[in-house]
């Protein structure tokens, strides 16, 4: 657990628990916690008066986010996007938040080095520059959406790169690789939209919790959560063009195989015709009695097919 406070007469400090600090002494009271127990939970709720709802939400993750406003505080979810290259998948870790008119509660499962990274830069400050805790949930979800460009950005390389590789190589790109990207895609695109509604909520000036002059941050927020998820949706126009680039490469390859495959079998027909005719062992057939029979019959073979050949190399049968 990390705690991080602003007492009254504007002193600030850090502890590894709440005991020692009260709360109506507080202006601010940042508690942070990773994996809390029931007792952690039963404990958080007795100490800032939660509603029950809040402390018995499980942790899970890929939860979809989402504000709740309660008597005297703000339940929300915020989800943290996660690129994986060694899965070449995107996670998703759920951020719990509490947000009441003097103390923020964040509380998730695996790490977040987002709030590690603050409450470091936290212990470094003399004097604390806010002292409202919707500002450090702003500071939260500021910092998340700042990392989101660059994997965007790298999503859109890796999917130009796949069609210029695709494109280079006559079609021959993996389908498995651009299932991936469409499959990775996906997931930021819902998560964003997800996150858009989310940040909307807490803009509307009925929620008390949040301060007026916080709202033009949030839209802010708004706004970089809009263009990273017309981004996203113009990635998802490029995976189907791909996918439709793909399978019309795929497509037409076939055809030409089909196409050499029938010409090939039309080059042995006449082999063929003229095998089963001079097979059929009757006996009142003239050609059998020709002394150069077999020798004329081999000549007539490759004549036709040598013909037949030219005559699909002119008409571009392969």
């Amino acid at each position: 657990m990390q705690v991080y406070y602003v007492k009254k007469d504007d002193t600030a400090g850090q502890a590894d628990s709440l005991e020692g600090v009260v709360l109506a002494d507080c202006k601010l009271v940042w508690v942070d916690v990773k994996d809390p127990s029931l007792e952690d939970r039963k404990y958080l709720r007795d100490y800032f008066d939660l509603h029950p709802l809040t402390a018995e939400t499980p942790l899970e993750v890929e939860t979809v986010p989402r504000v709740v406003e309660f008597s005297g505080h703000i339940f929300m979810i915020w989800n943290l996007l996660r690129d994986r290259p060694e899965t070449e998948k995107v996670e998703i870790t759920s951020l719990y938040i509490i947000l009441g008119d003097n103390y923020l509660i964040t509380a998730h499962v695996e790490d977040v080095h987002e709030i590690d990274t603050m409450f470091k830069k936290l212990r470094d400050e003399k004097r604390p520059r806010r002292d409202h805790p919707a500002f450090f949930l702003y500071a939260i979800m500021n910092v998340s959406v700042e990392e989101w460009f660059p994997m965007v950005e790298r999503l859109k390389d890796d999917i130009d790169t796949y069609m210029e590789d695709m494109l280079a190589d006559e079609g021959s790109g993996d389908i498995s690789t651009v299932m991936a990207l469409k499959h990775k895609n996906m997931a930021v695109r819902r998560t964003l939209s997800a996150l858009r509604d989310a940040v909307m909520r807490l803009a509307r000036r009925d929620l008390v919790t949040v301060p007026d002059d916080l709202i033009v941050y949030l839209m802010d927020i708004y706004d970089r959560l809009t263009r990273l998820y017309l981004e996203v949706d113009n990635n998802s126009d490029l995976i189907s063009s791909s996918l439709d680039i793909h399978l019309s490469v795929v497509s037409n390859r076939l055809n030409v195989t089909m196409k050499r495959l029938t010409a090939v079998a039309t080059f042995f027909m006449p082999a063929t015709f003229l095998a089963g005719v001079y097979g059929m062992n009757f006996i009142h057939m003239p050609e059998y009695k020709w002394y150069f029979g077999y020798l004329y019959f081999w000549i007539a073979i490759v004549v036709i097919t040598l013909a037949m050949f030219f005559i699909a190399r002119r008409q571009d049968w392969f």
